[in-house]
């Protein structure tokens, strides 16, 4: 195999890749928002490309990530004093 074979090799796998955990992220979405006919439909995708539909990740049994905090309220100055 010569270097140009693997890398276009090497670039349809990262295409595949990237495409694989883009549906993960729709199908995400849509079974939060209840949307089963989408679901299924990416499932089906999913099954083309041969990927499982949800990767097994420890993140889902730990805390949410979600960081965002309140903003500290402004404080305001009287104008012309």
């Amino acid at each position: 195999m010569s270097d140009e074979e693997n890398t276009e090799e090497a670039a349809a796998a990262a295409s595949r890749r990237a495409t694989v955990a883009a549906l993960r992220r729709e199908r995400a979405g849509y079974k939060l928002r209840g949307l089963d006919k989408r679901v299924a439909e990416v499932d089906a995708e999913l099954k083309r490309l041969g990927a499982d539909k949800e990767p097994v990740t420890e993140r889902e049994a730990t805390e949410p990530l979600e960081t965002a905090v309140e903003s500290k309220p402004r404080r305001t100055t009287a104008r012309g004093k």
